[in-house]
């Protein structure tokens, strides 16, 4: 039995079929190699308690694949047994590797089908097909690892799956979703966007704003849909337009349009007490996330749709204590960024001050975030 990969025009997940990409196998399939007694080489799909012995002229079994998260994804079904019909007229073999996928759309040749195997792409390209629209796919990424959702409550990641038909209004060809959020020098800043699906769209693997005012490829920035803590589980179809965060690393010039906030250190990690010195260490998170919860019960600040986030300040400091010293309470000013003492209305640049969250001790479990100014 030969597989055909013909699509039908129905609507797939707010994505006209016609344009959808098929999965290769089912989820979880081994996909592997072989030979028929004529020499022809012949890819199938099986499932993974398969005993594969029985295909004498095996060849290679190239591993287990997942489904790829994403928009306009047709996937395999499998109701006949362990076995899937052979890929007979997938002979062309292709493994791309997801780091390398940058920012381009990947064209696909006529008639093909695709999975994922450790951070890998692989693409089998089928015999052509006359009538068969040639296909397409891009990629973009999550800030929060898959099988999480953003909670803007607390302005971090938490267990929950996306509901991706949440992004059909803002995206509509065929994507793939990786989790894999920016990661910014020293040199850049990381800025934070807060949008509405009639603000941005999706296109030519960029992400652009409607208004022209800015553009930026899919292997710069990251994106969430915005779930509040109350209503995360709630089915948001029905919203009439759907926010969005969006991170992205651009140049520190940046700052010179919207306010910065300045962390004392780099990125994943936290100030740590020890040895009566101070010093930044690995904030032991597996999330990839950098968030600012509970930033504004120190700082008093208010989070505006578009900031940025610098590192590092390599100098002398003076903490600001406001729990225990009251002169020392001061706001971040959500218009550029500046620390103001409110005793002395002193204000401090970002390049004067910064914030990080602090452990008091080794053993303590307590996180809160604190202030530092030249001295």
């Amino acid at each position: 039995m030969i597989i055909g990969l013909s699509l039908v025009c129905l609507i797939l997940s707010g994505i006209s079929k016609v344009l959808a990409v098929q999965m290769c196998c089912a989820a979880n399939s081994l996909l592997f190699k072989y030979r028929t007694s004529d020499n022809a080489e012949i890819f199938q799909c099986a499932s993974a308690e398969s005993n594969l012995s029985e295909f004498p002229y095996l060849t290679q079994v190239i591993g287990k694949l997942i489904d790829p998260k994403g928009l306009g994804l047709e996937k395999v079904t499998n109701d006949s047994g362990p076995q899937f019909p052979p890929l007979s007229r997938c002979q062309n073999f292709t493994s791309l590797s997801i780091s390398d996928l940058g920012e381009r759309t990947l064209n696909l040749r006529n008639n093909s089908c695709i999975g994922l195997l450790n951070r890998r792409l692989i693409v089998l390209s089928c015999e052509f097909e006359k009538n068969v629209p040639s296909q397409s796919v891009g990629f973009v990424n999550k800030c929060c690892p898959q099988g999480f959702i953003y909670v803007s409550e607390n302005n971090t990641c938490r267990p929950g799956e996306s509901d991706l038909f949440v992004y059909t209004s803002i995206i509509s060809s065929p994507i793939i979703f990786f989790d894999n959020t920016p990661n910014c020098s020293d040199n850049r800043a990381l800025v934070e966007h807060t949008v509405s699906s009639g603000k941005v769209h999706f296109h030519n693997n960029s992400l652009i704003w409607r208004d022209g005012s800015n553009s930026l490829p899919s292997s710069r920035f990251c994106i969430e849909a915005i779930y509040d803590f109350d209503d995360a589980d709630l089915d948001r179809r029905g919203l009439p337009e759907q926010k969005y965060l969006v991170r992205a690393c651009q140049e520190t010039k940046i700052c010179q349009k919207i306010p910065c906030i300045r962390r004392c250190c780099a990125e994943g990690e936290m100030y740590a007490k020890g040895n009566f010195s101070t010093y930044c260490k690995n904030d032991g998170s597996d999330l990839k996330f950098e968030g600012f919860q509970n930033l504004n019960i120190n700082a008093n600040f208010s989070k505006p749709s578009d900031f940025g986030i610098v590192h590092g300040l390599q100098c002398p400091k003076f903490r600001l204590d406001p729990d225990n010293f009251p002169d020392d309470s001061h706001t971040i000013n959500p218009s550029n960024g500046s620390l103001i003492i409110h005793n002395t209305f002193k204000t401090y640049t970002n390049t004067q001050y910064c914030v990080e969250r602090v452990r008091p001790n080794q053993k303590s479990s307590f996180i809160h975030f604190s202030a530092l100014i030249i001295r």
